[in-house]
């Protein structure tokens, strides 16, 4: 949606084949690719080195497991912290270095945050680490700005675990429940993102876009 807008991106993440894809259909707008892991300090900054200062830099890195809390292994509760928590904790080190003085750093929450539900224990409190993250890392890195998108439930590759038939139950339930009568897209995502990062005086802010999850 930025490249739409004529903004040059530089695509990262950890399956080289979807990045390829992406890529693709972006064509010229692209700056670079990167196959990286966002928890391995040292490729968070040398993919940034390359075609730095960014205005704009925007992670949606994480590695959820949704279950009961005696059920989680201890490499499921690493994994979160380390795609959700630390993956940010680099890119906020990185950002000193390689974001433009008047640029911003987007990280992505979600509803769990406050709405805690069966088999999201972990989940939540990774939110919720996050967001105290970019409130601190706002003042810290002044003038750059830090902001958060808090999704609700969007309909994305995140409930591929789940059978057509659940989830197409589950989505049925949570549009019934919510003020919007829908779930979210993930077009509702990308257009409250492009929202914050043109919008100069949003700073150290979570922005729900969550169809009224928050508080139905």
């Amino acid at each position: 949606m930025a490249a739409a807008r004529g903004a040059k991106v530089a695509l990262a993440g950890r399956s080289r084949d979807k990045l390829d894809a992406t890529g693709a259909t972006l064509g010229g707008a692209v700056l670079g690719v990167y196959a990286l892991d966002v928890t391995d300090r040292a490729q968070v900054e040398a993919a940034l080195a390359e075609h730095g200062p960014y205005d704009h830099i925007v992670t949606t890195a994480a590695d959820l497991t949704f279950g009961p809390f005696t059920g989680l292994t201890d490499a499921q509760i690493e994994g979160m912290l380390a795609s959700k928590f630390w993956g940010p904790i680099n890119l906020g080190r990185a950002a000193e270095k390689h974001l433009a003085p008047q640029g911003s750093l987007l990280f992505f929450s979600g509803l769990a945050a406050y709405r805690q539900g069966p088999g999201s224990s972990i989940v939540g409190v990774v939110n919720i680490a996050l967001e105290s993250l970019a409130a601190a890392l706002a003042i810290e890195l002044k003038p750059k700005r830090v902001n958060v998108i808090s999704p609700g439930v969007v309909d994305a590759g995140s409930w591929s675990s789940m059978s057509e038939d659940e989830r197409t139950t589950f989505f049925a339930d949570v549009a019934a429940a919510l003020p919007v009568g829908r779930v979210g897209e993930v077009e509702d995502e990308a257009h409250a993102a492009l929202a914050v990062m043109e919008n100069g005086f949003i700073n150290g802010t979570v922005v729900n876009v969550d169809g009224g999850g928050r508080v139905a």
